[in-house]
């Protein structure tokens, strides 16, 4: 069996080849090279006053663990592969490969900068991972054919994208619920729509089928 029958070509898959080995060199550097880490993770607090702006980006490039490392690469992979498929699919090649980095990086720093607006003040708080870019990509992919038809094992009454969004979207909002953790719920929550009204605002036409689903629905 050949790599490329399991896997996408990297003309499929381009950012997918090359956003992703980016995260694990820079993760395992950070690993090993603390001051490498550090200086990557995002501290709100100093970004206020004027210093590690560049941290809104490459925090996503550091990451704590490895099983956090490999889940965000994981889904970065495959979902930046379906991104750049719809992108081609719905305006072409060149599209395609303009606006997925631009996606990309709205992605990241757009989650991190309404983190930065909250945290600010809090000279404790730090994030690093990607993770708002991970999230993002799970909205962007729900809702940019929100009435593709799909499965879940779990929740059998899902037989859409859209039902499937509004099934994650809940339980984002019920984990913000559960005491304080490491795991940084509110930021993904936040990425989870930024991905959401990328998708919508990219293909407006999706927002018409949510919609028309609605409509069925009621």
């Amino acid at each position: 069996m050949k790599f490329f029958e399991i896997f996408p070509t990297f003309s499929e898959a381009p950012y997918s080849y090359i956003v992703v080995p980016i995260i694990l060199v820079c993760s395992m550097i950070g690993f090993y090279h603390k001051p490498f880490f550090h200086a990557l993770i995002l501290h709100p607090y100093e970004i206020a006053r004027g210093k590690r702006i560049h941290t809104l980006l490459t925090s996503a490039l550091v990451h704590r663990n490895g099983i956090h490392l490999l889940f965000n690469c994981i889904v970065i992979f495959g979902l930046g592969y379906d991104m750049f498929g719809n992108l081609n699919q719905e305006s072409g090649i060149v599209i395609a490969w303009l606006f997925t980095p631009l996606l990309f990086t709205i992605m990241i720093i757009l989650p991190n900068l309404l983190q930065y607006l909250q945290e600010k003040d809090n000279f404790t708080h730090t994030s690093i991972g990607a993770s708002n870019l991970t999230f993002s990509l799970f909205g962007f992919s729900f809702l940019y054919f929100p009435l593709q038809p799909t499965q879940s094992f779990i929740i059998p009454f899902i037989n859409n994208s859209a039902q499937y969004w509004l099934a994650v979207l809940l339980l984002l909002i019920l984990l913000l619920t559960i005491p304080k953790s490491k795991i940084n719920k509110k930021l993904h929550l936040i990425a989870y729509l930024t991905g959401s009204f990328l998708a919508i605002i990219i293909r407006p036409q999706s927002f018409l089928e949510i919609q028309t689903l609605f409509k069925i629905f009621l």
